[in-house]
């Protein structure tokens, strides 16, 4: 029952946040979108920036998780780097994303510990991960990787190439699945022609 209404209170933290930002969101207003008592939000977090800081770090868990999973699978390199590339343009797009790194980025001069729980959730973990993917194709034979943290940062850079900032200035709000499809092709090819073993 408490795992329940906590799952209620973050659930509506998140839509009222993601509605209003952390500086306009009122507490009342994610009571009532919780379906609880002011007294019963104070009882679970404290402040209404450590209910942020929870939102923001469940976010990334599942966004996180989302891409990792692509990583497991066995298949070939050019196919999986596509997948995950593909995907990740895709979260870059999303109106969630955006919007939570907005916030985290308008907040992080305030409150740094936001700034700095957004960057190692999101952007370093993805990198993380994909860090130690290229680690194991390294070991299997199909890449030739000195530095895995930095191939990594290059292949993300290289899926956002061109779009990320137009996404983040609202100039390119939406994106097809076809311009993501060719942009990850493009990444994965690029990548490749550096890293993979002849």
């Amino acid at each position: 029952m408490r795992e329940e209404k906590l799952g209620n209170i973050v659930d509506g933290a998140r839509e009222v946040f993601f509605e209003h930002g952390l500086a306009g969101a009122r507490v009342d207003q994610i009571a009532d979108a919780a379906g609880v008592s002011k007294a019963t939000l104070y009882a679970y977090f404290p402040s209404k920036t450590d209910l942020f800081t929870e939102v923001v770090s469940r976010e990334c868990e599942m966004l996180a998780e989302d891409l990792e999973k692509l990583l497991r699978k066995q298949g070939p390199v050019e196919e999986t780097l596509q997948m995950f590339s593909n995907s990740l343009i895709g979260l870059v797009f999303s109106n969630a994303y955006i919007r939570l790194y907005r916030i985290c980025v308008a907040e992080a001069g305030r409150f740094p510990e936001i700034g700095e729980l957004f960057f190692k959730s999101g952007p370093a973990r993805v990198r993380r991960i994909l860090a130690r993917y290229l680690t194991e194709r390294c070991q299997m034979g199909d890449l030739t990787v000195a530095d895995s943290d930095l191939a990594a940062d290059q292949f993300i850079q290289l899926s956002f190439t061109g779009i990320l900032n137009d996404r983040l200035f609202g100039v390119q709000k939406r994106i097809d699945k076809s311009t993501i499809s060719t942009r990850a092709k493009s990444a994965t090819n690029a990548f490749l022609a550096i890293y993979a073993s002849s």
